[in-house]
């Protein structure tokens, strides 16, 4: 049976989330945030609390990231039954646990209970749908809308449909979650694993062969990733990453070159036997590299992390109209706002791309937007001493400025890149006196020539719950004494630091 839609990807404006675990409720904090009403069912007796609980504890990094008109977590509902969570719905979203005969039934059970002409998605992390079509009434409209983890942040999903599926329903699909602020990759066949999990797998078998053999402990294997490829990672795939191994030759001098190191013992792609020995090894390294922080902390620095990451590479979604509202779609804008600090010592280095709706009539940087480039140099400097947005979010606490002095000094042409020095002037037990450098970029991004502009801020580290002043957290406290400038090194400037 041929799949004809009931209505347009633009049209949405109602989509039921079936399944409400980690990533069924990640789906929901997603889609509230591009502005959709969301109907969710789970059978758990606990579901709507937890749901809700995750909903709450995304939406500060959701808000970061720039929310749609009208979104709101009050726009969730939380249905009864199935049957009356997909009853109005314009899209479903099927999030079961990974279980073939569960997903069989379930997706049949939903084609049942769904309006004709409705889209039905499953973010199975592996199992093709033709696996999981086989009893559904109308398989023509059965996809697979495959996230990365967390789903509100990671911007990935993989959609393929299955022998009996409609390509109409495939495009279908794919328009919406482009609409939806996900950035999607159509595949044309099915693949079990999907292209990313199957490239995730591979590391993953890697990394417990090394912990197995004794060859690195889990820490080693993460931080070879993170200060590493992972860096590149983040805005260019292994491929390009690879290719430019080549240099001017690109990938095929690469594939000359080293092509013969293919056959060297660098990998062992199958898993090895997962005993209780390496179950464990992996548990406690898993431990060890948590430290002291809890489960709610790793989430908030993954989240921060994840979100600097789009800052630094232009992705970051600018807040847009729901689709429905607007004949603009609503999906992520290129952006080079807001880049990543760079990871110098003691206070990072923040670099800016200066954006063309900033330059005034002069064809300069106008006025107001180089404080807006010392705002984003407080952020960072709030992030590397760990007051950023997790911070706020479990604490109700952040910094206020209560003063601000800035000198301009020169002007930014169009084009430029800048980069904004911060230093801490001092440091009191509720009180930081911040420096902030801005210089142009040479062509080789670093800071070149006199400063641009200079501001000085004072600011207060206030409990907003209480509307009051209190003292920094000790180790932040240290962190930032540590960094403090001596006097002499900033006389030039016809500035005096303050004291302890």
């Amino acid at each position: 049976m041929p799949f004809t839609p009931s209505t347009t990807p633009e049209s949405v404006r109602r989509v039921a989330c079936v399944g409400a675990g980690v990533i069924g409720g990640g789906w929901v904090a997603h889609f509230l945030a591009r502005g959709y009403d969301v109907t969710a069912w789970d059978p758990a007796e606990d579901a709507e609390d937890k749901l809700r609980r995750l909903v709450s504890a995304a939406w500060p990094a959701l808000e970061q990231l720039g929310l749609a008109d009208g979104a709101s977590p009050d726009r969730l509902t939380v249905a009864p039954t199935l049957a009356a969570a997909v009853a109005d719905a314009d899209f479903v979203q099927e999030s079961a646990p990974e279980k073939l005969e569960l997903k069989r039934s379930l997706l049949a059970e939903l084609d049942a209970a769904t309006p004709p002409g409705v889209v039905i998605a499953s973010s199975t992390s592996g199992y093709p749908m033709t696996d999981m079509q086989t009893t559904a009434t109308a398989p023509s409209r059965l996809v697979v809308g495959h996230p990365f983890n967390p789903p509100y942040l990671i911007p990935l999903v993989e959609v393929v449909g299955g022998t009996h599926t409609d390509p109409a329903a495939v495009a279908w699909a794919s328009r919406f979650y482009d609409l939806a602020g996900k950035s999607v990759i159509t595949m044309d066949r099915e693949l079990p694993g999907f292209i990313a999990n199957r490239l995730q797998e591979a590391l993953w078998r890697e990394a417990l062969h090394m912990v197995a053999n004794g060859e690195a402990t889990v820490e080693d294997i993460d931080a070879s990733i993170t200060e590493g490829p992972g860096l590149r990672w983040a805005f260019m795939g292994p491929c390009l990453t690879f290719a430019l191994a080549g240099g001017e030759g690109g990938m095929a001098h690469m594939l000359d070159h080293f092509g013969p190191s293919l056959k060297s013992p660098w990998t062992r792609l199958e898993a090895p036997e997962l005993d209780r020995a390496l179950r464990d090894a992996m548990v406690d390294g898993c431990a060890t590299a948590a430290g002291d922080r809890s489960y709610a902390d790793l989430v908030a620095e993954r989240d921060q992390g994840v979100i600097n990451v789009l800052r630094a590479t232009g992705r970051l979604p600018q807040p847009t109209p729901h689709p429905s509202h607007s004949p603009q779609p609503a999906h992520p804008t290129a952006s080079a706002r807001l880049p990543l600090p760079l990871r110098l010592s003691p206070i990072p280095l923040f670099r800016q791309v200066v954006q063309e709706d900033w330059i005034d009539y002069n064809g300069h940087l106008s006025e107001a937007y180089y404080v807006l480039v010392f705002g984003f140099a407080t952020d960072a400097l709030m992030d590397a001493s760990g007051l950023g947005a997790g911070y706020r979010a479990r604490t109700g606490r952040s910094l206020y400025t209560v003063e601000a002095h800035v000198r301009y000094l020169d002007e930014v042409p169009r084009g430029s890149q800048l980069a904004v020095r911060t230093t801490v002037l001092g440091v009191a037990a509720k009180k930081l006196r911040v420096l902030h450098e801005m210089y142009r970029c040479d062509p080789a991004g670093e800071p070149s020539g006199d400063p641009v502009a200079t501001e000085e801020l004072f600011t207060l580290h206030v409990d907003q719950r209480q509307g009051c002043a209190v003292p920094f957290p000790d180790a932040t406290r240290d962190l930032l004494a540590a960094a403090v400038a001596p006097s002499p090194e900033w006389a030039g400037h016809g500035i005096r630091p303050v004291g302890a």
